[in-house]
C-alpha cells in the first residue's frame, strides 16, 4: 500500500495512511478474526515444529518433582494447530507405541485462563521421559535450530539423560541436576541482571556425573527399577493377549486387561512373569498367552 502511493489509483495520503494504520491495529494480539479457509490444510514438518518450539516453546527442568518437560503455547484460538502437533509427534511412534501414547496422557493439550483482557491460552505438554528420552531428543538432533533456544535444548538434553538414568537419585546428583537447569533459557543472558553461569568445578562435576553408571536401569518389557533398590518406579509397556483361537488383543495396563479377561490383577501379573495361559476362576484358559512389549524406545523409522 505504501509502496504503491504514488500512483494514479492510490488514495489520497491521508486515506492512505488511515488505511494503514488500520490493517496494522487488526494484527498480532490485536486480531480477532481466526477463521480460516474450508481447504486450508495445517501441514507440521520437523522444521515447523522447532520453528514453533524457539519461538512459543520451551524446555525446562521441574526441580521439585526432578522431571523434564516440553512445552509448547498458543492462543486457544489456535489450538487445532497444537492438535496437529500432536498428531505428528504420535506418527514418530511405531506400532506399540503408538497404542500406548494415543490412549494415554503421553502428549497434554491444556487449556488456562489468563487474568485481566488476555486471551485464553493452550498449552501442549510433554514430560514422559523415556519417550522424551528415545523419541523426543532423537528427532530434535536432526533438525537444525536458529536461535539461542537451542542452547536451551543442548543443557535439556543433557538433564534429561541423566534423570533417566537415575542420576538425581544421590544428593550430589541432584544438586548439579539442579544448578545446569538453573543456567537455562533467560537465567544466562546477559541481559539478566544476576545471571546464572556454571563454574568451572561444576563443569567438571557436571562431567563426572555423566560418565558415572546409571542408577536406572530399563529392562527389555520397558520396566525402570532403581538398581540397588532392586525397585520398578516406572513402565512403558503394552500387554498383548494371544487367544485360543489365534487372534490378539492389546491393553494398555494390567487392570484393563485384567477386566477383560475377568480374572483379579494379581492373575494377570503372575501369567506375565511367568507366560503361563490364563485360566478364570472355573479353570478355564482364557487367554493362551499374555506378554509385556516395551514401548517408547525408538524411532519409527529407525525400529
Amino acid at each position: 500500500m505504501y509502496k504503491n502511493r504514488k500512483t494514479s489509483e492510490a488514495p489520497s495520503l491521508e486515506d492512505l495512511y488511515s488505511n494503514i494504520i488500520k490493517l496494522k491495529d487488526s494484527m498480532n494480539d490485536k486480531r480477532l478474526d481466526f477463521d480460516l479457509p474450508k481447504d486450508h490444510c495445517i501441514r507440521i514438518t520437523g522444521n515447523y515444529l522447532v520453528g514453533f518450539l524457539e519461538g512459543d516453546g520451551s524446555f525446562y527442568l521441574n526441580k521439585h518433582d526432578m522431571t523434564v518437560r516440553v512445552s509448547l503455547v498458543t492462543l486457544t484460538a489456535n489450538k487445532l494447530v497444537l492438535e496437529k502437533i500432536r498428531e505428528f509427534i504420535l506418527n514418530l511412534l511405531d506400532e506399540y507405541s503408538y497404542i500406548l501414547g494415543s490412549t494415554t496422557k503421553l502428549i497434554n493439550i491444556n487449556e488456562k485462563k489468563t487474568k485481566g483482557n488476555n486471551k485464553p491460552i493452550s498449552i501442549l505438554e510433554i514430560y514422559q521421559i523415556d519417550f522424551i528420552c528415545n523419541i523426543l531428543i532423537p528427532f530434535f538432533d536432526n533438525i537444525e535450530f536458529r536461535t539461542k533456544k537451542y542452547k536451551g535444548y543442548r543443557d535439556f538434553r543433557i538433564i534429561a539423560f541423566l534423570i533417566l538414568e537415575g542420576k538425581y537419585l544421590t544428593e550430589k546428583g541432584k544438586q548439579l541436576i539442579i544448578k545446569l537447569g538453573d543456567s537455562m533459557n533467560n537465567n544466562r543472558l546477559s541481559t539478566n541482571s544476576n545471571p546464572s553461569i556454571l563454574d568451572e568445578t561444576s563443569k567438571l562435576e557436571l562431567e563426572l556425573l555423566i560418565k558415572s553408571k546409571p542408577l536406572i536401569c530399563i529392562d527389555s518389557e520397558g520396566r525402570a527399577i532403581v538398581i540397588n533398590e532392586n525397585k520398578y518406579i516406572r513402565s512403558t509397556y503394552i500387554i498383548k493377549v494371544n487367544f485360543l483361537n489365534g487372534s490378539f488383543s492389546y491393553f494398555t495396563n494390567g487392570v484393563s486387561c485384567a477386566k477383560s479377561l475377568h480374572v483379579s490383577n494379581d492373575t494377570i501379573t503372575k501369567r506375565l512373569n511367568d507366560r503361563n495361559p490364563v485360566k478364570n476362576k472355573e479353570g478355564i484358559i482364557v487367554a493362551q498367552s499374555i506378554k509385556r512389549i516395551k514401548a517408547y524406545s525408538s524411532l519409527k523409522t529407525s525400529s
